[in-house]
């Protein structure tokens, strides 16, 4: 899918419903790969580490989750993206598993967020396969063994392998197991397995369409404003040197 640049990162031109007819047509197809979720401050980071960059634009598809990508992208023109939250898409892939025989491996979070995770999503969706569930120890991401996680999703074939390592450790795992493993996406989905565990609570709906989602995870996470406030700023720094631009080029027509 084609892409558009905020900065040195490439994120994909799509929105929810695009993205599960495309990934209907990658299962088809037999085409997997990883897959990101991109917000203000995954953006921000992958513009100051080049490695980290290179994962999200290597990715099959780098998803724009956060209202203030969206509005940079409809600034450019670019009217067909909208936002993908991990907690909506992982929701959109359940919602059609049943019918398209999608299986799943969840990886990460605590043990307690797992158990909680299985358990909710057994009552909402009472015919969704999942093939296993593993809250792995908190480690340097060298210390993972992917090669040996790599090995057991070739042998139980999860078609999604969902990853809640948090950023930019989930990203940087999945890029490096996606080429282990043949016929799973490996999907960084961070936050999302909390909001599934009920263990945070996901902001009200208009929030989310005001892009002010981040401040009610704030409230509950005090603790981490410190990692929001640079991002931030320097997203709003791009949208104003993207409306300038628009203007510009507007006025020389």
């Amino acid at each position: 899918m084609d892409r558009f640049a905020l900065g040195k990162v490439r994120i994909t031109k799509t929105c929810l419903v695009a993205v599960v007819d495309r990934i209907k047509e990658y299962s088809l197809n037999k085409q997997h790969g990883y897959i990101c979720l991109m917000d203000t401050r995954t953006a921000y980071l992958a513009n100051q580490d080049e490695g980290y960059c290179s994962v999200q634009n290597r990715s099959l598809m780098t998803l724009p989750d956060g209202m203030p990508l969206v509005w940079f992208a409809r600034m450019r023109g670019y009217t067909e993206v909208g936002k993908v939250s991990g907690k909506d898409f992982m929701d959109a892939i359940f919602a059609v598993s049943e019918q398209e025989g999608y299986t799943h491996y969840f990886y990460g979070g605590s043990g307690e967020t797992i158990e909680k995770i299985q358990l909710n999503l057994k009552q909402k969706y009472p015919g969704l396969v999942v093939l296993g569930a593993v809250s792995p120890p908190f480690q340097p991401l060298e210390d993972f063994d992917i090669e040996s996680l790599g090995n057991e999703l070739n042998r139980i074939e999860p078609d999604f392998f969902w990853c809640g390592l948090g950023a930019p450790k989930q990203e940087m795992l999945i890029s490096s197991l996606q080429q282990k493993v043949q016929g799973t996406f490996c999907v960084g989905v961070g936050l999302a397995f909390e909001y599934f565990a009920g263990t945070v609570k996901r902001a009200p709906l208009w929030m989310q369409k005001k892009g002010l989602e981040w401040v009610y995870r704030l409230a509950q996470q005090p603790r981490n404003i410190q990692r929001v406030i640079k991002p931030f700023l320097w997203v709003m720094k791009e949208l104003l040197l993207s409306t300038l631009k628009n203007k510009r080029e507007q006025g020389s027509k």
